[in-house]
């Protein structure tokens, strides 16, 4: 597939201080990536040197094969680059009503013809009259959405366009998002601190921890091996524990002894998925209490329930199947498979 974008060891850094540094990665027509991490972590600072409104400190920046941006230089233009932004605040024209919204991005590219078929599209032919307030949050970002995809970009970049909706108007927009680019081929760029805008929309993560990719490639693999504790806590893949290695594949921690790959002697920090510790008999494993009972949606008509467990101070999230298990109970659990071990 044709390469859309290529980012190659990027740097940006601010009267001084580093806030993005050695990012690389590339993708195709298509292709979509998810960049989460914590606040500060530099991702929106990425959006804003591939649209081409900074230049970078180092490294360079390819858009359609052509060289876009590259150290202390922007070659082309943000308004010549193919690239359509969305931020969160939308930027719509308050005088301008939901069809004039789109019609003004689609000059010279079809215009009301085209931006009626857009407002058709996203579902809201039948307000094409009217004014930005007369529209919902949700109705909003469809019509932000429908703007960006009238300019027919090769790339859009996205900088937390759900965070004002609810959890149901997100998903709902997730599902919209998805069919318009699967339509039009659009690559997509999506910060987010939503690990479920993730989970729904990308193919690719990118997890920044303080400027530095902490992540970066399928999302498929770094679910399964995430390596790095930003990842871990990005995605939401389970709690972070420390442990001594003691003897060769084994850790002793606050939660008892875990299997693990490492053999030298040494402290390590281990990831411990929700479905890997589990309830034992009173003569097993360690004592711990529960300190809360949460529920997850059910698959398969089964309610899923993580007990969220404390022993010395720190707390554990595991899967149960025991429904009558209260706050405040003691039980002794044990963490049978082996744990990965995670940097960071």
């Amino acid at each position: 597939m044709k390469e859309v974008l290529s980012v190659t060891n990027l740097g940006q850094s601010f009267n001084g201080t580093q806030v993005l540094e050695g990012v690389s990665f590339s993708l195709a027509a298509g292709e979509r990536l998810a960049v989460l991490g914590s606040s500060g972590s530099g991702k929106t600072t990425l959006l804003r040197l591939i649209a081409g409104l900074e230049a970078p400190g180092c490294g360079d920046i390819r858009i359609v094969g052509r060289a876009a941006s590259r150290a202390g230089e922007v070659l082309i233009p943000p308004e010549r680059r193919e690239v359509a932004l969305v931020f969160q605040g939308l930027a719509l024209f308050p005088h301008l009503n939901a069809l004039d919204q789109i019609a003004f991005a689609a000059r010279g590219r079809g215009g009301i013809k085209q931006a009626r078929i857009l407002l058709e599209r996203i579902g809201l032919g039948h307000r094409a009259t009217a004014r930005l307030d007369q529209l919902s949050g949700g109705e909003r970002q469809r019509i932000g959405l429908a703007r960006a995809l009238a300019q027919e970009p090769k790339l859009i970049l996205m900088d937390e366009p759900f965070a004002s909706l609810d959890d149901a108007k997100r998903a709902e927009m997730r599902d919209l998002l998805r069919s318009l680019l699967g339509a039009q081929e659009a690559t997509l760029v999506l910060v987010t601190h939503s690990r479920d805008d993730a989970l729904d929309l990308a193919q690719r993560v990118l997890v920044l921890d303080c400027g530095r990719p902490a992540a970066c490639g399928l999302l498929e693999n770094v679910l399964v091996c995430p390596r790095h504790v930003a990842a871990v806590r990005a995605l939401g893949l389970g709690q972070v524990v420390e442990g001594e290695v003691t003897e060769a594949g084994a850790a002793q921690t606050a939660f008892g002894k875990v299997t693990t790959m490492k053999t030298k002697p040494g402290r390590v920090k281990l990831l411990v998925r929700p479905g890997q510790p589990g309830i034992v008999a009173d003569h097993e494993g360690v004592e711990v209490e529960v300190v809360s009972i949460e529920l997850r949606p059910p698959e398969a008509r089964e309610v899923r329930r993580i007990a969220v467990v404390q022993v010395t101070g720190q707390l554990l999230r595991l899967l149960v199947h025991n429904s009558s298990l209260s706050v405040g109970d003691r039980v002794r659990i044990r963490i049978d498979h082996p744990c990965e071990i995670i940097e960071g």
